[in-house]
């Protein structure tokens, strides 16, 4: 779950939107300058996540409810997305959810836009009752106004769906700056084939406009690193990190990028990124679960995280230093 600021207030801790300057060179003359063309210093980059614009929704401000209140869709007990609010029913606690919250089932990945609006994934957490597999790999909106949940695109799957492979949709990244969503849909995949696809969507249209294809992977993030901007993923059949870098319309350019392996890291075997929060600076946090293409129970889930540090000098990220 995530906590809901009251807008306009920045998403707080995880998606902090201060941004951190980092200066990658610096060139200081030994003496002043005797002519005004002497060269000054290159121009810092800023080291940040990419959805650092990202909103609460406005109709927590409409609905009332406390900055204490929290939003998710991994509440125990609850299918689909709902607000908890500690503070709510005379400070007894409060649960709410708008009837079209649990249209899709049970909900994974999920993620807010600068103007509030929420767009989710469908989960079979529980049973394929609710969340039947030709049915996950859609992306939900809810209306940041309206709080109207509803299809907003049907993404094309390598292969049909089979009983081996519930999953679609499993990732969601946003990107400030392109106004492009990012999703990993591990859709027709079997134990022997790898089929997955990473999606870039237009925002304004609902429009595929690029896709990563025969890659299966869960979490996913976009940072905007020393050399240009990356889309970071976590591999589901290996415990690995990688990343593909970005142009400034935020398609894919070059090839993929070994970045890091969880293999011999302290992840007790949870070694599949589910989700990846880039801070505001060189601080990064992978979260990672045991995955293995099979239903999960949602009250059950367990995770670890692992906090991870970005080096702008060798645009590289490395398993953070034990405080």
């Amino acid at each position: 779950m995530h906590s809901i600021p009251s807008a306009p207030v920045r998403l707080a801790s995880r998606v902090a939107c201060l941004l951190l300057l980092v200066s990658l060179s610096a060139c200081t003359p030994a003496a002043p300058a005797p002519t005004p063309e002497t060269p000054t210093a290159a121009p810092a980059r800023t080291l940040s996540a990419a959805d650092f614009c990202r909103r609460g929704p406005r109709f927590t401000t409409t609905l009332g409810f406390s900055q204490q209140a929290s939003i998710g869709t991994a509440i125990q007990g609850v299918m689909g997305l709902a607000v908890v609010d500690p503070a709510g029913n005379n400070g007894q606690g409060s649960l709410y959810q708008h009837p079209s919250w649990d249209d899709a089932g049970y909900l994974g990945a999920w993620t807010y836009d600068r103007d509030g609006n929420i767009y989710a994934a469908p989960a079979p957490l529980v049973s394929l009752v609710e969340n039947p597999p030709d049915r996950q790999n859609q992306v939900y909106r809810v209306d940041s106004d309206s709080q109207l949940m509803a299809e907003w695109v049907d993404l094309p799957a390598a292969l049909p769906p089979s009983g081996a492979n519930p999953y679609g949709v499993v990732g969601l990244a946003y990107d400030c700056g392109t106004e492009l969503l990012y999703a990993t849909s591990l859709a027709g995949s079997t134990a022997g084939q790898e089929v997955g696809r990473i999606f870039s969507i237009d925002l304004a249209s609902g429009q595929v406009v690029e896709t990563l294809e025969g890659i299966d992977a869960m979490g996913v993030g976009v940072y905007n690193g020393a050399q240009g901007k990356r889309l970071y993923y976590g591999l589901t059949r290996r415990p690995e990190l990688w990343s593909i870098a970005l142009d400034e319309q935020g398609r894919f350019a070059g090839e993929p990028r070994f970045e890091l392996s969880l293999a011999e890291l302290p992840t007790e075997g949870r070694q599949t990124v589910r989700r990846i929060r880039f801070g505001t600076g060189t601080d990064a946090k992978l979260y990672l679960v045991n995955f293995n293409y099979t239903l999960q129970v949602a009250g059950e889930r367990q995770e670890t995280i692992l906090p991870i540090a970005y080096d702008p000098f060798s645009d590289t990220w490395s398993a953070a230093a034990a405080p």
